[in-house]
């Protein structure tokens, strides 16, 4: 036993030596660890010190090479002087004639010799020298002598101040005793009446001249060994005392010769003082020196010992410029200046870099010796506590492990870890496997093949990446289930099975997330019996579920309600309203005008409703769509420009330049949204203003947003009302509206429109003072869309005159959107100022002011000039000789007065003639002599195609006689003779055909062509085998409709006697191709025609597109292929356009015009839908739909023609009425309501 303990003491004796041993040993490649460390800090520390060091260095020699290239610039430029100077007394002393010198002078000079020049351009002087001997010498050609004289100083001056040249110069003459001294020495004092001072004769003043020219020819042979330069030779000499300022001096010399002869000697100094100034290093530490090409010193920022001026010439030397040259002494380092004069050298002792450096120095000293303390500090007192605190770390682990093993056998979730690669359960608490039903004890377990499977689906294996990337959950049934019943499993009704007496199964929620366990890729999972919380989403899905049919089925009841109650609202209304028209009824307007009104108040709320149960049903679908988004608001401005009536109310509308652009999203929402808030604008503003602000910008995506701004200056509302606006049937305080009443839903429509075009809207009021709507909507741009294009070249200048000074900018903004340039004034002195100098292309003036000041303008500059007015017209109008007078609420309208203005192009008045109101204008051409006074009778059922097709014609200088139907186009042809019969193919009573057949048994010779929105080549074809002449398309534009005229119509000159080629001849082919080339030429080529009134109907005006050309694009293509358009059974006629060939977007003030016009048409019209569809006529409709199309085609709205031909076919193709029909016919119907406004007259 003794020698058990023995031998185990000494087992134990031998174990502690050994640690002994080893703990010595780390101990000194600890501290050899350290002290390298430490070594490792002062090294770095060095090198920083050294870095420091050099990017000092590197600075100053930065430094001193810009000082260089600026030297040299200046050197440069004084040399460019001399040379200018030379050429500059070369012209005039060589011209035959110049300007004498001010009497003044001539005076001083006569009297003392000496004279001050002015030259007023550079507000500079300077002195004339002429000495007694060059007075005598030059005798009578005195004058002369010395006007050349002094206007050679005088440019000689000029180009002085132009080269930024500060230093005196000086003209000396050679065999003349002059000279003269640019600047003047006694100051640049002149005489305003003389522009030259006499200076007092003396004659220290004149003997300068020698004195100055003896200095520096005695430079000049010292240095060259020559007294005057040789010709085209410009010499640097110096440094030497200046006579004129007693200063140390450097001079550029040249002298110039006549022919061979030297006249004149040219000199520019520099002060040596000023060199010093300039050359001087940053910081005041070390010397720059500027240093000849002989290595002799001419200039010194600091004085120097002969020694160091020794070394540092020896230095230079030896050193390649831009190089450094480190030498006990310092750092020598040199820069080249220009060819032939030498380098610029700079020396930094060592002791001056140590005072540059010695913060750095100081900074990264201190942090050494920081970083060292640190170590030290660190190796004292890591070895005494590093086991300690192992020991410590050792026993927290210890613990921390026993815990953890008592928290998870306690934790009352299942908890278990489980192998991915077999998902196997590797360990698991005692509730986990209760939960999952594995026996313990058991070793390694699977997991049910039904959990293993979701854990596949859930995340399945990838190599590539990992499977499980976060923490994940699902829920899976604890039971495998059969394949009937799995698949039903989630959505089985806890309810029911309670009710059958069934026991629901238990299900089970799993948490996991990937970890490492003992070399493996594992799960860790938290397994929670979820059966009773699953039973319970169950119960709230099915209740959930019944609740929203309910909601869906209340807001089809509304609805459905709402629907039945505007349909025979809308005919009640519509009788109403032709009630009111009728003769004799007058005493009662006042009752009949209250009718209207409190109908329109029904109709409003029943829109409202129906709106806002589409919305809440989220049957309300976005239609999005490529659409001009300054044309949209235009027009909604324009229809809210005449709102103000009599109350003193002013609207503004003020839409940004970014609005010209085609975007795409719902043209109709967006207006409604606008309109809404506009609507409630003027209705709670009694005084003051409204303003429409609109604007695009980019989203953090570079997608464009329409921002939107409605302000007004009504009655305001409290943060409280503010805070619940939004919200549905909330209404302002009583008497707020002063008698507007509404179901408070029109704000909460346009809150859920933005909604769901993923924007927003907002509020802000303040009482007393007024409100502001702001309204986001974010957009998105046409696929083909261009990147912007930069600004147009300058176009010229224009001079506006306006008051408001935010309308200002924003016509300065459009003004240079355009190409111009703005000139802008707020009061007509400024104005008048302005054009008595300047000349502008033309004159822009707001409303304020009246015809006559606007005539006063002109009187001081003619040139044209645009008049925006607030009830200006919609398309530019002369006011008088040069003035066009504009609405403000057109863009476009506004750009072609100015455009009109600027190249001074006539407008005709109203009275006779209308702008078509286009960029850019051109007079009109005159129209095909074969088309003047051509009587053309137009059958044509849709009043919005009448009038512009009577336009059309009117422009092309026919006389237009439209009929509504094919029995009144009879009936007008058997009273007045006609040469042309234009006929639409669908009317009530009679239609094309009828009317063709008709026209054939009283006159089988005119020319009757088919007019129709339905051009296919099949239908084309089954015209011309009906006898149509020919067809043309709705809508038509200018050239197509002139190109099927000049086709079937005589030519002028063969009215009375005409010899028609036979038919099928080549002659007749070839005559019929050459008229109708020459018809699509001018068709391209006309853009604008004077509108002229036709006989039996009235034209408003030339359409915008089709004087411009905007049209559909057949037109362009009938110019390109005149021959090929034309066949023997079909004459010239223009063809159909193509169906990629889409019409231009319309003018806004046409936009807004036929619009109007279509209004004022559907008011009538529609209630004729509903009473069709009360009738269920099939074939009333296809002909309602029909000429709908066409009028739905001419104000561009292709969703409408789109639903208009789906229903018109619907009908075609049926024999009887059909619940679609009906279904789509009152659908057209509320859409064309909601989207022209049709229950809100009042805010038109």
């Amino acid at each position: 036993m003794q020698k058990i303990l023995d031998r185990s003491q000494e087992s134990l004796a031998q174990a502690f030596a050994s640690l002994a041993k080893n703990s010595k040993r780390q101990q000194r490649v600890y501290l050899a660890t350290i002290g390298l460390l430490m070594l490792m800090v002062v090294v770095f520390a060095l090198v920083l010190a050294v870095v420091a060091a050099f990017k000092q260095l590197e600075y100053r020699r930065s430094y001193a090479s810009q000082n260089a290239t600026d030297l040299s610039l200046l050197l440069h430029r004084e040399e460019s002087f001399l040379r200018r100077a030379e050429f500059t007394l070369d012209y005039y002393y060589s011209a035959a004639d110049v300007r004498r010198a001010p009497e003044a002078v001539e005076q001083s000079i006569a009297q003392t010799g000496v004279a001050r020049g002015k030259v007023d351009r550079v507000d500079a002087d300077f002195d004339i020298l002429v000495g007694p001997a060059a007075r005598t010498a030059w005798g009578t050609q005195s004058g002369d002598k010395l006007g050349r004289l002094y206007e050679a100083a005088q440019s000689t001056l000029v180009t002085q101040q132009a080269f930024e040249l500060a230093q005196r110069a000086a003209l000396i003459g050679l065999d003349d005793d002059y000279a003269v001294l640019l600047p003047s020495l006694a100051g640049a004092a002149t005489d305003a009446s003389s522009g030259a001072t006499g200076l007092a004769a003396s004659a220290p003043q004149v003997e300068v001249i020698a004195t100055l020219r003896e200095a520096i020819q005695r430079e000049l042979q010292a240095q060259t060994g020559k007294r005057v330069p040789a010709k085209g030779e410009r010499v640097w000499v110096g440094p030497y005392r200046d006579p004129l300022s007693n200063a140390q001096v450097i001079s550029a010399v040249s002298a110039y010769y006549q022919g061979n002869t030297p006249v004149a000697l040219i000199s520019a100094s520099i002060p040596l003082d000023v060199l010093a100034a300039r050359i001087a290093p940053p910081g005041g530490a070390g010397t720059t020196l500027l240093m000849a090409p002989e290595r002799r010193i001419l200039v010194s920022s600091a004085a120097l010992d002969p020694r160091t001026n020794a070394m540092l010439q020896q230095t230079v030397a030896a050193t390649a410029p831009h190089a450094f040259h480190f030498g006990p002494e310092g750092v020598v380092f040199h820069e080249p200046l220009m060819p032939g004069f030498g380098s610029l050298v700079g020396y930094v002792p060592w002791g001056a870099l140590a005072a540059a450096l010695g913060w750095q120095l100081g900074v990264i000293g201190a942090l050494a010796l920081l970083v060292l303390l640190a170590i030290a500090l660190t190796a004292r007192f890591f070895g005494l506590r590093l086991l300690r605190n192992a020991f410590a770390e050792t026993t927290r682990a210890l613990e921390s492990e026993t815990l953890n093993h008592i928290l998870v056998s306690a934790t009352p979730i299942g908890l278990c870890i489980v192998r991915r690669s077999d998902y196997s359960i590797l360990t698991a608490n005692a509730l986990a496997l209760e939960l999952l039903r594995v026996e313990p004890g058991t070793g390694t377990s699977r997991l049910p093949s039904h959990i293993a499977a979701e854990f596949i689906a859930e995340a399945p294996q990838q190599d590539s990446a990992a499977a499980f990337a976060r923490v994940a959950a699902f829920v899976a049934p604890a039971e495998s289930l059969q394949p009937a019943h799995a698949a039903t499993a989630h959505s089985r009704d806890a309810s029911t099975s309670a009710e059958a007496g069934a026991e629901p199964g238990r299900f089970l929620q799993f948490t996991y997330a990937p970890a490492r366990y003992a070399g493996e890729d594992v799960l860790f999972c938290a397994v929670l019996d979820v059966t009773a919380q699953h039973t319970l989403e169950q119960q709230l899905r099915h209740a959930q579920q019944t609740s929203e049919a309910m909601m869906r089925a209340r807001t089809n009841f509304f609805a459905a309600m709402s629907h039945e109650i505007r349909t025979p609202l809308n005919a009640l209304l519509g009788n109403l309203e032709l009630f009111a028209r009728t003769p004799g009824l007058e005493t009662h307007s006042q009752r009949l005008a209250s009718l209207n009104v409190a109908g329109d108040a029904l109709r409003r709320v029943v829109n409202d409703i129906l709106d806002f149960s589409k919305i809440d049903a989220g049957e309300m679908l976005l239609v999005r769509e490529p659409f001009a988004l300054l044309n949209a608001f235009e027009n909604i401005a324009l229809s809210y420009a005449s709102m103000a009536g009599d109350r003193p109310v002013r609207f503004y509308s003020l839409l940004s330049p970014t609005l010209d652009r085609t975007v795409v999203g719902d043209r109709q929402r967006i207006a409604q949204v606008i309109n809404n808030l506009l609507s409630n604008a003027f209705k709670f503003t009694s005084s003051g203003k409204i303003t429409l602000q609109a604007e695009v910008v980019a989203n953090v995506q570079g997608q464009p947003v329409l921002q939107c701004r409605v302000s007004d200056s009504g009655p305001g509302m409290s943060d409280e009302l503010v805070a619940r606006l939004f919200k549905p049937f909330v209404q302002g305080e009583a008497g707020a509206s002063r008698g507007a009443e509404s179901t408070g839903l029109g704000l909460v429509i346009c809150a859920r429109l933005c909604e769901l075009m993923g924007g927003a809207i907002s509020a802000d009021s303040v009482v007393g003072v007024g409100s502001v709507f702001n309204v986001s909507i974010p957009l998105a741009a046409t696929p083909d869309e261009r990147p912007a294009q930069p600004r147009q070249a300058d176009r010229g200048p224009l001079l506006a005159l306006f008051h408001d000074r935010q309308v200002v900018d924003l016509l300065g903004r459009w003004l240079e959107h355009f190409g111009w340039t703005a000139h802008v004034v707020s009061t007509l002195a400024d104005a008048q100022a302005w054009l008595r100098v300047n000349r502008p292309k033309a004159l822009i003036v707001s409303g304020a002011y009246d015809l006559a000041t606007i005539a006063g303008l002109r009187a001081l500059q003619p040139v044209g000039a645009v008049w925006i007015t607030r009830e200006g017209p919609h398309r530019p109008q002369a006011r008088g000789e040069g003035v066009l007078e504009v609405t403000e609420f057109s863009g476009t309208a506004v750009r072609t007065a100015i455009e009109l203005a600027a190249e001074g192009m006539p407008v005709a008045a109203p009275a006779s003639a209308a702008s078509d109101g286009t960029p850019g204008p051109t007079p009109a051409l005159a129209p095909h002599r074969a088309l003047h006074g051509l009587a053309v009778l137009v059958a044509e059922d849709n009043p919005l195609i009448q009038s512009l097709i009577a336009e059309q014609l009117a422009t092309l200088g026919c006389a237009p006689t439209v009929a509504a139907d094919g029995a009144q186009a009879l009936s007008l042809f058997e009273s007045t003779p006609f040469d042309v019969v234009l006929t639409d193919i669908h009317m009530p009573d009679m239609d094309g055909h009828g009317l063709l057949a008709a026209l054939r048994k009283r006159d089988a010779q005119v020319p009757v062509l088919a007019f129709s929105a339905v051009a296919e080549n099949h239908e084309a074809q089954s015209w011309l085998e009906r006898g149509f002449s020919g067809h043309v398309s709705k809508p038509a534009s200018l050239g197509e409709l002139e190109a099927a005229l000049v086709a079937v119509a005589p030519a002028l000159e063969d009215r009375v006697v005409r010899a028609q080629p036979r038919e099928g001849t080549t002659e007749g082919a070839i005559a019929v191709a050459t008229a109708g080339a020459r018809a699509s030429e001018r068709a391209v080529e006309r853009t604008g025609a004077a509108a002229v009134a036709a006989s039996g109907v009235a034209a408003p005006g030339v359409m915008h597109a089709a004087a411009s050309g905007a049209m559909p694009r057949a037109d362009h293509a009938a110019a390109s292929e005149p021959a090929s358009r034309s066949t023997s059974t079909l004459p010239s006629t223009a063809a159909a356009p193509t169906p990629s060939a889409q019409p231009a977007p319309l003018a806004a003030e046409d936009k807004a015009r036929y619009t109007a016009m279509l209004k004022e048409h559907l008011r009538n019209d529609l209630p004729r839908l509903l009473a069709i569809v009360d009738e269920e006529d099939r074939e009333a409709l296809a002909g309602w739909a029909h000429s709908a199309t066409g009028a739905f085609v001419i104000v561009q709205e292709p969703r409408f023609v789109e639903e208009c031909r789906q229903l018109q076919r619907l009908c075609n193709d049926s024999e009887r009425w059909t619940t679609e029909m009906d279904e789509r016919a009152i659908s057209l119907h509320d859409a064309l309501c909601d989207h022209y406004g049709m229950d809100e007259e009042s805010a038109h």
